[in-house]
């Protein structure tokens, strides 16, 4: 590992998922995804910025032709709490209608945010709708959202690393840990 990401580890308590772990689950969903699309165009709809390793790791599994559309969402807004208001980037031209869309997000929180875009994409009236998402917390849910996969589960603890950032850092390491309260400015 570069030196420079070993020394941002140190500001995590604990490794969650090790880049072995996260490589192999995202292989394992890619291969799911290719038995399902089989002979169609998927339409990919990529929430970001933490969901930029997840995406690209994935969409690189994928053997069928892939349109990619990305997003901009948010409820956190810098902290780690939700605000409760869903900020989203939605382009003009995206037009859904009839098209197999796979809606991909790093995490399923309180489900606001993926709540919000599954909401607009079926407005939309794709043939169809599939949902997936690195990680889900165990948790009670502020809205209910169908997942078709989840790489893993975790307890309800904020995360980081593999993308996903606290105030802007953090999204380059290649595992998923738990901050060290007593280390991150």
């Amino acid at each position: 590992m570069p030196s420079a990401v070993t020394g941002v580890i140190h500001d995590l308590e604990r490794i969650l998922l090790t880049p072995e772990q996260i490589h192999a689950r995202v292989r394992e969903m890619a291969a799911r995804l290719n038995a399902e699309l089989a002979g169609k165009v998927a339409t990919v709809v990529a929430l970001m910025d933490g969901g930029l390793f997840f995406v690209a790791d994935l969409l690189r599994g994928l053997e069928m032709p892939v349109r990619l559309f990305t997003l901009s969402a948010s409820s956190y807004h810098g902290g780690t709490a939700t605000s409760g208001e869903v900020k989203v980037n939605w382009p003009a031209n995206l037009d859904l209608r009839g098209q197999d869309v796979l809606l991909l997000d790093d995490i399923l929180d309180t489900g606001l945010t993926l709540s919000v875009i599954r909401d607009r994409i079926l407005a939309q009236e794709p043939a169809s709708l599939r949902t997936c998402v690195l990680l889900s917390k165990r948790r009670q849910r502020l809205r209910d959202v169908p997942l078709d996969d989840a790489g893993f589960e975790i307890d309800d603890e904020f995360v980081v690393g593999y993308g996903m950032d606290y105030q802007g850092r953090f999204r380059n390491l290649p595992c998923i840990g738990i901050l060290n309260p007593n280390k991150p400015s």
